[in-house]
């Protein structure tokens, strides 16, 4: 199977897919209370049974004391309100900051805020944007704008290598958190390949494509039901992997029509049916999709003879190609080490090896898929 790469090498250099700049004006001086979304209103909330500032203060290096990270969280927040001096708020600073280690999102965000304020802890715009940019990829949408909004601040600013890389981030990242279909996916691109101010980070990518299926973008679904059918980045789920290659598929993505017929092809998440892979993989074939097409080619090939077996076919195709010189064997070859001879372990980098050699002997179809290939 197939993820859908970015036309581009860089989304965030693309001016046509790129989400318009966001426009904020200059926030005045922050006030003593919560940052981002104003844990006062917050506090009233509160459990009434929020641990006290002496357990922070008591716990050493362990401020949430066994608490879960949302636990933590609300705690502080709840806390937070009644913090009379620094003392206390340094209390609150260092439970929001262990519940950030733990993966709260909400947490980082407002530990972040308060690391670029110097609330109870010595001001720090190094790692506070960094915690507010692991909130912003947490889906914390909030904390993108707050991060995009201190990064308006020169002393801010000047502490990252690339201010306006990471601002395209954020901006991006909060585009696909408030609706926007499209940032997610080119959201889930940047996070699985690690481009631009993205790390590499295929939970991430995951959970960015999820987004973007639901909100009906096809080529997401695509690379959601990728991730689904190898246990990248999220669980293994053949069932909703098929399911993502489908609804792929009805919104028009070629690619997601010869995925899905794979899935037929191997009785992966769905019943096994030849017949019906077999048009999945012609109508992919018919927009265009090389995938779809080479699949194509290899049903027919089999059927005129070559064993069914995916391990004799491929060492019959792997002898053509290193031996006989045959480009269409190569390119073959490609294919099954990106779909993973085992259909679960792929091998990008021998199916990227063997797409060039096709294309060096004349299958014009493995040049288009260097073209169109994303190298990892």
């Amino acid at each position: 199977m197939r993820v859908r790469g970015l036309a581009l090498a860089s989304a965030l250099g693309s001016v046509g897919c790129a989400p318009a700049p966001l426009t904020l004006v200059a926030a005045p001086p922050a006030a003593a209370g919560c940052p981002i979304d104003g844990c006062g209103a917050n506090a009233s909330r509160a459990r009434p049974d929020a641990a006290p500032l002496a357990a922070c203060s008591s716990a050493g290096d362990a401020p949430c004391g066994g608490a879960s990270a949302r636990q933590c969280a609300e705690d502080a927040l709840g806390a937070w309100a009644d913090a009379q001096d620094d003392r206390a708020v340094a209390c609150v600073a260092r439970k929001l900051i262990e519940a950030c280690t733990l993966d709260d999102a909400r947490a980082c965000g407002f530990a972040g805020r308060m690391l670029l304020d110097g609330r109870g802890l010595p001001r720090d715009a190094r790692r506070g944007l960094g915690m507010v940019a692991r909130a912003c990829d947490g889906g914390f949408a909030l904390a993108c704008l707050a991060g995009i909004r201190s990064l308006g601040d020169p002393r801010n600013a000047g502490e990252v290598s690339d201010p306006p890389a990471l601002r395209a981030r954020l901006e991006l990242e909060h585009a696909c958190l408030t609706g926007q279909a499209d940032a997610c996916y080119q959201v889930g691109v940047l996070f699985y390949f690690g481009r631009d101010a993205f790390p590499r980070d295929r939970v991430n990518a995951a959970a960015a494509y999820a987004r973007g299926c639901d909100l009906g973008e096809s080529r997401a679904c695509n690379n959601l039901g990728d991730g689904l059918a190898y246990g990248d980045g999220v669980g293994r789920d053949a069932e909703r992997a098929a399911a993502a290659f489908a609804k792929a598929c009805r919104l028009g993505e070629a690619l997601g029509c010869a995925n899905l017929g794979y899935m037929a092809e191997q009785g992966q998440g769905i019943a096994r049916d030849l017949p019906r892979a077999r048009v999945l993989y012609k109508d992919a074939c018919t927009t265009g999709d090389v995938y779809g097409c080479l699949h194509a080619d290899m049903l027919a090939a089999q059927d005129a003879g070559v064993p069914r077996e995916l391990a004799r076919a491929f060492a019959l195709w792997r002898r053509a190609c290193d031996h006989g010189r045959d480009a269409r064997a190569c390119a073959f070859v490609g294919v099954i080490y990106e779909d993973g001879p085992d259909g679960l372990a792929r091998d990008e980098a021998k199916s990227l090896q063997a797409m060039a050699r096709a294309c060096q002997l004349g299958e014009q179809r493995a040049c288009e898929w260097l073209k169109v290939h994303p190298g990892d």
